[in-house]
């Protein structure tokens, strides 16, 4: 199944309940046929950072598809996060990095979430995609190690698609084809990264992560130098900074 024919089963499965205790408990049922972590994984290393309760997420790359396993302490949390692993266990790097998990929206989950949970949410597709871009980043390598002949990928191509698993909390785009990305430089001998960017509104509530989130995303970059994160609210940014394939899923175009 590819991820969007998994997302809509997803949603029909959510659809048979209108309550959303009945809910909750389909949450909790999921979270037991969950592929549980090996307990050599349980450390403190692999612990998702911003979730309310303990979670534990592992990535193993086999035949260029990504395979995920996790555990957590909160039997809700359990059942969010093997949603996630129900959608992108199996699916390729570049295919996880594409995903905007429309679904979690369509099914009305995050709204439904205290905002510590809904946090953890963010934290865990968050985590997941930057083992998706990490295993991108390895594959790229041993490629270029292995075929001097095959072209190698751009640095700049491999920092786009880093910017591209950071996405708004309040629009389901990624920052950069939400054109939030104001400046890009790398340079060619340090590979040290600046990025200058800006949010949708300067009330953004989680205005102070995002541009962690950036900097954690790009440092994740094989061969990368020092990384910097430059925010800023001049020009305030505009919906004609929206690239077509923001539009193009916003409606617009």
């Amino acid at each position: 199944m590819t991820i969007a024919e998994k997302e809509q089963e997803i949603i029909r499965e959510f659809s048979l309940y209108d309550d959303w205790l009945d809910k909750y408990n389909l949450l909790v049922e999921m979270g037991k046929s969950l592929p549980l972590i090996d307990p050599q994984y349980m450390t403190d290393q692999y612990l998702i950072s911003g979730c309310q309760s303990k979670v534990w997420l592992h990535a193993r790359m086999e035949e260029g598809k990504v395979f995920y396993a996790a555990d957590s302490d909160a039997i809700i949390t359990k059942g969010i996060v093997s949603l996630l692993i129900r959608v992108f266990s199996g699916e390729t790097p570049d295919t996880i990095l594409e995903s905007d998990v429309a679904f979690i929206d369509k099914i009305g989950l995050k709204e439904h979430l205290s905002p510590n949970r809904s946090n953890g949410l963010v934290s865990m597709i968050k985590q997941m995609r930057l083992y998706a871009l990490a295993f991108k980043t390895k594959a790229a390598a041993q490629e270029k190690e292995s075929s001097e002949t095959k072209p190698e990928i751009p640095l700049e191509t491999l920092v786009i698609d880093a910017l591209k698993t950071v996405f708004d909390p309040e629009i389901p785009i990624n920052i950069y084809d939400l054109g939030l990305i104001y400046d890009l430089r790398i340079d060619p001998v340090t590979h040290d990264v600046y990025v200058l960017m800006t949010l949708t509104t300067p009330n953004c509530p989680v205005a102070e992560d995002i541009p962690g989130q950036v900097e954690t995303a790009v440092r994740s970059i094989e061969g990368i130098g020092q990384v910097r994160v430059e925010l800023t609210f001049e020009p305030p940014w505009d919906k004609d900074r929206l690239s077509e394939a923001a539009l193009l899923e916003l409606g617009l175009l």
